[in-house]
């Protein structure tokens, strides 16, 4: 079981790095609204590749797709098959 821990202000969730990637498994506001989300997404370096996979929500896409991330397949080992990513390639 993977503990969420606290990613900045008011964003929960966690994170895994991988191959100069970094992987953003959960991304959940503490408060629905606050635009902490926002600005953590806002904050992420320019200079990585930084890929979300599986985003249910549909207010965390238009976030992700805003601010240039695109979704793409992927395909995820750990489940054995290909899975959407939103994928914002390093500058």
């Amino acid at each position: 079981m993977t503990v969420l821990e606290l990613l900045a202000a008011g964003v929960l969730g966690y994170t895994v790095e991988e191959d100069d990637e970094l992987y953003i498994p959960v991304i959940m506001a503490v408060e629905e609204g606050s635009g902490d989300v926002g600005r953590y997404l806002d904050a992420l370096p320019k200079d990585r590749t930084v890929k979300v996979p599986e985003v249910a929500s549909e207010r965390l896409r238009g976030m992700l797709e805003r601010r240039g991330f695109n979704p793409t397949p992927e395909f995820a080992e750990e489940f054995g098959e290909t899975v959407e990513v939103f994928v914002r390639w390093a500058a």
